[in-house]
């Protein structure tokens, strides 16, 4: 999504398109999440579990951006250079962790994943060896997809730490990935269009159990053409291989040991230290709300595209904020009135108009993926899409 619909938006809102974590609730205990506009430095530095970044940002910069590139080292948790926490967690195995996002596009479909990784002496987030303890990806039952069940659930999900592994410090790796654009490959680059939203914590983790579940690197994990990140999310497909292995289950639930953790320090800032970091937060967020967007009328501001009932994609009416560079709209829109696009307007007010364009960012001389189902493409058959020749975008 551009730069020029975000900046319609409310803080809240504009880290829905690009989005991060609000808070994570570890075995009870919940803490702030680290906060890209706010937090590192150097006017506010509060302490996280969160690996951050160091530097403030004026910008979207880093921060709220999401990856696109699955060789990056920043696909393990989402920032580089990487900001070390200054506190860590604690939690029971077998204990919950319950992830709350801010706001999230209905539009920005996909499957969230929840990843640990015993931190090893090296203390570098790429020598991690991820394993997956929680995942919802898609259910062709009732066609939802993680992000669906995160929104229905007021933004959060809940993994468990499993019971059986040994105690030490880890990183929990949390991600959502939105394929509402992962169709727009670009294959000299090797980039798909998905977006990654990994953000990692570290948690010392207690009890009995011995096990240490096999895992892998980030990056390494991740391939840019498997099936579950090069894929047309709207195909609404009747299954889905998801990335990053199975989800590890311990091969005997232990139970809890011991009471729940007490702790005294979670990051979250008091006196008038406090004062002054929500009165900047609203100061903030004013300046935010006060930014122009599209109505339902498609008026410029953020820009996208309506697609009224009845219309083809191609038919969409679009718009654009820099009436100079109008192409980059032209896209993929959800039918004005389906419950996609409602969802949307009603979520949180700054995307009226837009109703879930996808824009293509990338080759724009690439196959379109309607023309690719007019031919009766199918949206795992990769070999095919390769073949095709290049046709101009329309």
């Amino acid at each position: 999504m551009h730069q020029s619909i975000l900046l319609a938006a409310s803080w809240a809102a504009f880290t829905a398109a690009h989005g991060h974590l609000k808070s994570w609730t570890i075995d009870g205990t919940t803490y702030p999440s680290f906060d890209p506009l706010y937090d590192g430095g150097p006017e506010f530095n509060p302490k996280r579990i969160e690996y951050g970044f160091p530097k403030i940002k004026t910008d979207i910069g880093p921060g709220v951006n999401p990856l696109t590139d699955v060789r990056n080292l920043s696909i393990a948790c989402r920032w580089r250079p990487l900001a070390e926490p200054k506190l860590t967690a604690v939690a029971r195995a077998g204990s919950k962790v319950t992830f709350q996002w801010l706001d999230w596009f209905s539009n920005h479909k996909g499957p969230v994943y929840t990843y640990m990784g015993e931190l090893p002496a090296s203390g570098k987030i790429e020598d991690i060896k991820f394993f997956k303890i929680d995942e919802i990806a898609y259910d062709p039952a009732t066609k939802t997809w993680g992000s669906d069940v995160l929104m229905k659930n007021n933004q959060s999900v809940t993994a468990t730490i499993p019971s059986d592994i040994k105690p030490g410090t880890y990183v929990i790796r949390h991600e959502i990935i939105a394929l509402h654009g992962a169709m727009n490959d670009n294959y000299k680059t090797k980039i798909s269009g998905a977006q990654f939203y990994p953000q990692c914590a570290q948690v010392k983790v207690t009890g009995e159990g011995t096990a240490t579940p096999a895992g892998n690197t980030f990056p390494g994990t991740y391939t840019w053409d498997e099936p579950g990140i090069l894929i047309n999310a709207f195909y609404m497909p009747n299954e889905y291989k998801s990335p990053g292995g199975p989800v590890y289950k311990p091969a005997k639930e232990l139970p809890l040991k011991g009471s729940q953790p007490i702790v005294n320090e979670t990051g979250v800032l008091t006196g008038e230290e406090g004062a002054k970091y929500i009165a900047a937060r609203i100061k903030s967020d004013t300046k935010w709300e006060n930014g122009v967007h599209n109505n339902e009328a498609g008026h410029p501001g953020g820009g996208g595209c309506i697609w009224e009932v009845g219309k083809t994609p191609k038919e969409a009416t679009c718009s654009s904020t820099n009436v100079k560079n109008v192409g980059p709209y032209k896209g993929w829109a959800q039918p004005k009135g389906s419950p996609d696009y409602v969802n949307d307007v009603q979520s949180s007010g700054i995307n009226k108009g837009f109703g879930g364009a996808i824009t293509y960012l990338f080759d724009p001389t690439a196959p379109r993926w309607e023309e690719r189902a007019a031919k009766g493409e199918k949206p795992f058959d990769i070999a095919a899409l390769r073949a095709l020749p290049k046709t101009a975008s329309k």
